[in-house]
C-alpha cells in the first residue's frame, strides 16, 4: 500500500497553479460580530447530566398549535412538490385578519430575512444611513455594517424608546428608521397614539420599519392595519415564532402599502418561504384557542417572574412582551451559575446592557426551576465576593 504523502497542502505544487482567493467587500472586513447566540462559551459551560430550561431565546413554551401540528403532517406527504409562489394561501388570510389586501403583505423567512429585504430594496448606496434607538435588536446595526451603511443611535429614556429622541437624530441620508414595539431587550412599548403621530412627523422619504415580534401580547396593539391602508410609510414586521410558537419553521410577513410591499417582494426569492411552514402558519391563524392560551400563559408568567425578582430585591424594567430585563449584581457570574445549572438566559453584555439578563416567560415548572437555581446562583455569587473581601 502506498504511504500517504507527509507534505502540507501548502507544499503542493498542484495547489500553488490555484488564483488567489478573491477577497470580500472592505466593509464585510470591518464587521465584529458580537455573540448574537453566546453559542461557544455556553458549550463549555452545560452540564451533561441535566435537562435544560432554554429560557434564552423568547420561545413560546406551550409548544405549537394542534392545528398546525396536523398540517404539518398532512404538508409533509408533498414535501417533494415547491411551496406556493409568494405563499398566496397564507397572504389572503393574513390579509383577512388585518383587513388588508394580500398585495399589501409579503412573506419572509422569518421576519429576520424582510429585515434583510428592506436594505436591499430602499439603501441606495453607503453613504446613507439607517437611525436605531439605543437598546434594541443588534440585528439592526448587523445588518447595517453587512450593507456598509451608518448607524445613528438614538438616546434611550431610562430603557424605553424615545420618539422625539429618534426624530431629532433622523438626518437628510436617513432612509430607514427601526423601531421594535415591544422593544427587545427591555420589553418596554410605546403608545399607541406616540407612535402614529410619530409616523406623520417622519421627513419624506423616510420609512420606519416597526418590529412586531411581540405586538401579539400586547392587550391593545397598534391599529397599523388602518395605517396601512391610508398609505402611511410604514413596515410592520411580524413573526410565527413568538405566539403560534413555530420558530423552527421560520415563517414571518411584512405588512405595508401596496408600492413598498411590491418592492419588497421584486428583491426576495420566489420560493423563499417553505410549504409545511406555510400550511401550518395558516392553520395556527385559526386556533384562536391556543393564541388566548399562550397569551394568557405569558401575562401570568410574567407577573411572577417580576415578583420573583422583587423578592430578591432586583430591578426588572416592566414589560409589555414576552420576556422580563432583570438587572442583577455581577450578571455576568450569575448568568454562568444558571447555565451550570442547566438554565439558559439571556446574558446582555454583548448587548451593551452590563449587568442585566434577559428571561423568558416559560412554563410554570420551567420557572419553577429558573426560581430555584437563580437563587443557588445569587448565593454562589455573594458567597465567592466575601471570600474576595
Amino acid at each position: 500500500m502506498e504511504l500517504c504523502s507527509k507534505k502540507s497542502r501548502s507544499d503542493d505544487p498542484s495547489r500553488k497553479s490555484f488564483p488567489p482567493l478573491p477577497p470580500p467587500n472592505p466593509w464585510i472586513r470591518k464587521i465584529h460580530f458580537s455573540s448574537y447566540r453566546e453559542l461557544l462559551p455556553i458549550q463549555d459551560l452545560l452540564p451533561r447530566h441535566l435537562s435544560l430550561v432554554r429560557l434564552d431565546a423568547n420561545e413560546n413554551g406551550l409548544g405549537p398549535s394542534p392545528l398546525a401540528l396536523e398540517a404539518i403532517r398532512e404538508a409533509a406527504a408533498e414535501a417533494h412538490r415547491y411551496p406556493e409562489i409568494a405563499g398566496e394561501a397564507l397572504r389572503e388570510s393574513l390579509a383577512s385578519e388585518f383587513h388588508v389586501t394580500p398585495k399589501q403583505i409579503v412573506l419572509g423567512n422569518g421576519s429576520t430575512e424582510l429585515l434583510e429585504l428592506l436594505f436591499h430594496a430602499f439603501l441606495r448606496n453607503r453613504r446613507e444611513e439607517i437611525v436605531v434607538p439605543r437598546y434594541s435588536f443588534p440585528l439592526y446595526e448587523m445588518l447595517a455594517q453587512r450593507f456598509g451603511c451608518r448607524v445613528r443611535v438614538a438616546a434611550d429614556r431610562n430603557f424605553a424608546v424615545d420618539l422625539e429622541s429618534l426624530r431629532r437624530t433622523i438626518s437628510p441620508r436617513t432612509r430607514l428608521v427601526f423601531l421594535a414595539n415591544p422593544n427587545n431587550p427591555t420589553g418596554s412599548r410605546v403608545e399607541n397614539g406616540e407612535l402614529l403621530a410619530f409616523v406623520k412627523s417622519l421627513p419624506p422619504g423616510v420609512l420606519l420599519a416597526i418590529d412586531e415580534a411581540y405586538a401579539d401580547f400586547l392587550e391593545d396593539p397598534p391599529p397599523l392595519g388602518a395605517a396601512i391602508r391610508d398609505g402611511a410609510p410604514i413596515v410592520a414586521l411580524r413573526t410565527f415564532s413568538k405566539l403560534h410558537s413555530l420558530a423552527s419553521l421560520r415563517i414571518g410577513y411584512a405588512l405595508a402599502p401596496q408600492e413598498i410591499a411590491r418592492a419588497i417582494q421584486k428583491v426576495s426569492l420566489p420560493t423563499n418561504t417553505n410549504g409545511l411552514a406555510q400550511r401550518a402558519a395558516a392553520a395556527a391563524l385559526k386556533d384562536r384557542h391556543h393564541q388566548r392560551q399562550s397569551k394568557e400563559a405569558v401575562w401570568i408568567g410574567r407577573l411572577r417572574l417580576q415578583r420573583c425578582f422583587r423578592e430578591l430585591g432586583l430591578d426588572c424594567i416592566p414589560s409589555s412582551a414576552n420576556f422580563v430585563m432583570v438587572r442583577i449584581p455581577h450578571a455576568e457570574n450569575v448568568w454562568k451559575g444558571l447555565v451550570q445549572q442547566g438554565v439558559l438566559v439571556r446574558s446582555l453584555k454583548s448587548w451593551k446592557l452590563s449587568g442585566w439578563l434577559r428571561v423568558t416567560v416559560g412554563r410554570a415548572e420551567e420557572l419553577q426551576r429558573f426560581e430555584e437555581a437563580l437563587q443557588t446562583a445569587l448565593c454562589a455569587t455573594r458567597a465567592q465576593e466575601t471570600l474576595l473581601v
